[in-house]
C-alpha cells in the first residue's frame, strides 16, 4: 500500500460514514496531500554527497467555505498530512531540518474547491534575529543576503536519484499494470481501455458521471504505451488536477482529478 492510500484509510477513519458528503464539490484532503508531495518533490535542493534538502514547512491556503468544512479535523488532518508528507520524504531520500509541519490557513481571495500550497526550509536550531546593517561598497548600498544553512543531519536514507521517474508499464514480478479511475464516495472502479476514455454527463461518454457540473463531454483520459493523459475537452467548469487547473497533463499514481462535483482517484493497480 502506497503513502497516499495509507492516508486514504486514515483519512477515512478520521471522518466516518460522513467522507462522501462532506467533501462533495469541496477541497478534497487527498488533493491536498498530493499538492504536499510535489510541493516537496518541486523545491528540494540538491546539497551534493547525494544530500537532497526538502521543504520542512508546508502552508494550505483554502478559501473560507473549504476552510470551514474542514475546521472540526484540521488540528488533526494537519497532523496526518504532516506524517504523509514526512513519509514521503523519507521515501525519496530526502533530507529536512526538523520535523515536517503543515499548517491550514484561510484565504478568502480563494473560490470553493481551489487551494495553493507553499514551503520553506525553516531550522529549528536558528531562531530568527535582527541582521546588522551592512556597510555600502564603493559608495553603493549593500544588499544582505542570507547565510546558507549548514548540512542536517541525515534523517532517513541518502538518495540514489534526485530525478522523478515516470509511471512504469510493468508491476511486481513483470505483471501488468491495471489502470483504474475511482470514483471518491460510491467508489465506483473504472478499468480504462487503451486510447481514449472520455468522462461526463453525456449518453456518449465512455464513463458517465451524474454530475450537473460536468460537461456532457468533460474530459479524456488517454490511455497510451502504459502511459495515461488527462485532457480537458473545453469543458464549462474546467478540471482539477491535484487542485491545480489543466489543459492536457500525464498522470501519476494517486493524482485527484476534479469535475464538477465529483472527484476521481487515478489508480495503478499492480505497481
Amino acid at each position: 500500500m502506497g503513502v497516499l492510500q495509507r492516508f486514504e484509510r486514515r483519512l477515512e477513519g478520521m471522518v466516518g460514514l460522513a467522507f462522501a458528503r462532506i467533501f462533495k464539490g469541496k477541497v478534497h484532503p487527498a488533493e491536498i496531500a498530493k499538492a504536499l508531495q510535489r510541493e516537496a518533490d518541486e523545491q528540494r535542493n540538491v546539497l551534493g554527497e547525494g544530500r537532497v534538502l526538502a521543504p520542512n514547512v508546508y502552508v494550505v491556503r483554502l478559501g473560507q467555505v473549504d476552510y470551514d468544512n474542514l475546521a472540526e479535523w484540521s488540528d488533526q488532518l494537519a497532523a496526518e498530512l504532516a506524517d504523509m508528507v514526512s513519509e514521503h520524504i523519507s521515501g525519496e531520500g530526502y533530507q529536512t531540518f526538523g520535523d515536517v509541519q503543515v499548517t491550514l490557513e484561510q484565504d478568502d481571495d480563494l473560490p470553493t474547491g481551489v487551494f495553493e500550497v507553499s514551503s520553506h526550509v525553516a531550522d529549528p536550531s536558528r531562531p530568527p534575529s535582527r541582521e546588522a546593517p551592512v556597510p555600502p561598497v564603493n559608495g553603493f548600498p549593500s544588499v544582505a543576503h542570507p547565510a546558507l544553512p549548514p548540512l542536517p543531519p541525515i534523517r532517513g536514507r541518502v538518495a540514489t536519484d534526485t530525478g522523478r521517474q515516470s509511471p512504469s508499464v510493468s508491476g511486481r514480478a513483470g505483471t501488468r499494470i491495471q489502470h483504474v479511475l475511482v470514483v471518491d464516495g460510491p467508489g465506483t472502479r473504472h478499468v480504462l481501455s487503451s486510447g481514449r476514455n472520455v468522462i461526463g454527463r453525456g449518453t456518449e461518454a465512455d464513463i458517465r458521471l451524474p454530475d450537473t457540473g460536468v460537461s456532457r463531454k468533460h474530459v479524456d483520459v488517454v490511455l497510451d504505451s502504459g502511459t495515461a493523459i488527462c485532457e480537458d475537452l473545453g469543458s464549462t467548469n474546467g478540471t482539477l488536477v491535484n487542485g491545480r487547473r489543466i489543459t492536457r497533463q500525464p498522470l501519476a499514481d494517486g493524482d485527484v482529478i476534479r469535475i464538477g462535483h465529483s472527484v476521481l482517484v487515478y489508480r495503478q493497480d499492480g505497481a
